[in-house]
């Protein structure tokens, strides 16, 4: 499809583009043209009409020619986006899993005063610790609150001074009551941190603030990044490198945290660390039936189970089927027994189909032709074309799937629109070329005129029918519309020839025969064929042209049973005419379209 509507651009620039300077309105052409074909010019939209514009100057004409041309490729591109994205399953308005939980923390914090704190907390200058002896005054009371000094010690009174700094406040605790009994027999004390100092600690990497936090004692890579927002779009949750002296302490996955509650760190931030946040790699929408969607990032060993654990399983009322989109709009269809062989690239997205008997769409399509049980489908959104053809029993056996058909009314409307523009635009430039005077009561050409006004297109999309294929890449399956129409031929024996040829008509298909070979068969090209532009259409809807200086020398194997060889006839060489170099291939190009679009009816 894309391809064809690609054609129309380039067809349209050719048409505007290689313009000859143009002079005034030809009325003697206008008025020779069938009474329809006048009113599609007289009616076009005032930019395409030359009704209001036919006594500009040639190079005005040119310079707005030129700006249609653009705002066809525009129009052309949108729709194409349209159809693309038609075929796929749109992501959900997600956000990155985990984003909310910094957004919505208040990131400000009192000192830590926990009697019970963690015994890996190493001491420093600044902390205060909480001395008691329950029973005996000989140190001055029974409770006492001691520094860490700038030396590092503390000087517990009537005791002594010990030093303590750089020591884990276990080991601490331990080293201060030997101390303590060294000097008094059978003293026991009670030692507990009062206040944790602050601390200093380099945040930097893909972090919403970066920068230097003063954070008090105690508080985890989980404060830090409370305090600065936490992570930022690019950042990764599941690779955060805590380093002390340029060494790596650990690697934090926050999934640990997020998902499975997990608090734990191998170590505790000090004073003087960084903590690195290395951006993410492969992020993986989800939505649909499954209880948490989200945007996931997955690491190098995961796969598709995984990300359906983190979301924390299927809903209630999903159906058993995920839907896979690329980033470049290639579908797949994947069942839960095959969730753990199923690798996932950034960008993918995941769909779960929900059922619900009162808001699940249903939609129809037609299936028609060689299988064992055509009429009209009901389904589901999400089905498949090879599904359908399944649930009819499959094809027949007399069946030719190379030249199945898949119709899309979306797709008509855009190549009739689209055709339509190009119509009017040659129209327009037909009316407005001093050359075509000679030929405004040309038979021929007004026949190929009415030809393309007549022109109506049935929506062909490019389709693999070939169940082999589909079942070695799923993804080649294409996922259908409502109101698609599905028609696959009876295997036929002939290829059709056609055009400007002698004795048009079809011929019994042999694999030894070439293009040229059927045309001789049919008793050679007509007098105005157009050698240029012999065209091979195959049963799939593919087209070849084959160039004049190829084609007697041609010998690639191009023609398939059920194939069309079709000839166009030469603009220039109408009734002698000698038609500007310009006109000729523009009329043939529409026509070869034409014929390849409509060689599916």
């Amino acid at each position: 499809m894309k391809k064809l509507l690609l054609s129309f651009i380039c067809l349209s620039g050719f048409v505007l583009s290689n313009a000859v300077a143009s002079q005034e309105l030809n009325e003697k052409f206008l008025q020779s043209l069938p009474k329809s074909i006048q009113e599609d010019f007289l009616n076009a939209d005032s930019d395409e009409a030359l009704s209001e514009n036919f006594n500009e100057r040639p190079e005005t004409r040119i310079r707005k020619a030129e700006s249609r041309i653009d705002a066809i490729k525009d129009q052309i591109e949108s729709l194409e986006t349209q159809l693309t994205r038609e075929d796929t399953k749109e992501k959900d308005d997600l956000i990155i899993f985990g984003s909310n939980f910094f957004s919505s923390y208040q990131s400000s914090f009192a000192p830590i005063n926990e009697l019970n704190f963690a015994a890996d907390y190493v001491l420093d200058v600044g902390d205060v610790l909480n001395i008691q002896s329950p029973g005996n005054t000989s140190i001055g009371g029974s409770k006492q609150k001691v520094v860490v000094t700038r030396d590092g010690s503390i000087n517990i009174p009537k005791v002594g001074q010990i030093n303590v700094a750089g020591m884990p406040f276990e080991e601490a605790i331990t080293n201060i009551r030997e101390f303590a009994k060294s000097k008094y027999l059978n003293m026991d004390l009670y030692i507990n941190l009062e206040e944790a100092r602050d601390m200093s600690i380099l945040l930097i990497g893909n972090a919403a603030k970066p920068g230097i936090y003063m954070l008090p004692g105690g508080s985890s890579i989980l404060s830090l990044l409370h305090a600065s927002g936490g992570v930022n779009e690019t950042g990764s949750y599941r690779s955060i490198i805590h380093k002390r002296n340029n060494k790596i302490i650990q690697e934090i996955d926050l999934y640990d945290i997020l998902i499975k509650g997990n608090l734990l760190f191998k170590s505790a931030l000090r004073s003087g660390d960084s903590v690195i946040i290395n951006p993410s790699q492969r992020l993986i929408a989800i939505s649909g039936g499954i209880n948490t969607p989200a945007i996931y990032e997955l690491k190098d060993n995961e796969n598709l189970d995984d990300l359906i654990n983190l979301a924390q399983g299927f809903s209630v009322s999903a159906i058993d089927e995920i839907l896979i989109s690329s980033a470049a709009g290639n579908l797949a269809k994947v069942s839960p027994e095959e969730m753990n062989l199923t690798e996932l690239n950034h960008g993918d997205s995941v769909k779960i189909p929900l059922f619900s008997p009162i808001t699940q769409k249903i939609l129809t399509v037609i299936l028609d032709g060689a299988v064992k049980k055509p009429g009209e489908y009901s389904y589901v959104e999400g089905t498949t074309l090879h599904e359908i053809i399944s649930e009819a029993g499959g094809y027949t056996d007399n069946a030719y799937p190379y030249g199945g058909s898949l119709f899309r009314k979306r797709v008509a409307d855009i190549q009739q629109e689209t055709f339509d523009k190009t119509y009017v635009n040659l129209i327009n430039f037909l009316a407005s070329n001093s050359n075509v005077g000679s030929v405004a009561n040309s038979t021929n050409l007004q026949i190929i005129l009415a030809e393309l006004k007549a022109s109506k297109f049935e929506g062909r999309l490019s389709a693999e029918f070939s169940q082999r294929k589909v079942k070695q890449d799923p993804s080649l399956d294409t996922i259908l519309a409502d109101g698609d129409k599905i028609v696959i031929p009876l295997f036929t024996s002939d290829v059709l020839v056609t055009g400007d040829i002698l004795n048009p008509g079809a011929r019994r298909y042999s694999s030894e025969l070439k293009p040229k070979d059927y045309i001789a068969l049919s008793g050679g090209l007509g007098r105005f064929a157009d050698s240029d532009r012999i065209i091979v259409i195959k049963p799939n809807g593919d087209a070849e042209v084959i160039k004049a200086k190829l084609f007697f020398s041609y010998s690639g194997s191009t023609v398939y049973p059920g194939s069309i060889i079709y000839v166009p006839r030469e603009i220039g060489k109408l009734e002698g005419i000698a038609f500007t170099a310009t006109l000729a291939p523009i009329i043939s190009s529409m026509a070869l379209s034409l014929a390849s679009l409509n060689s599916i009816n």
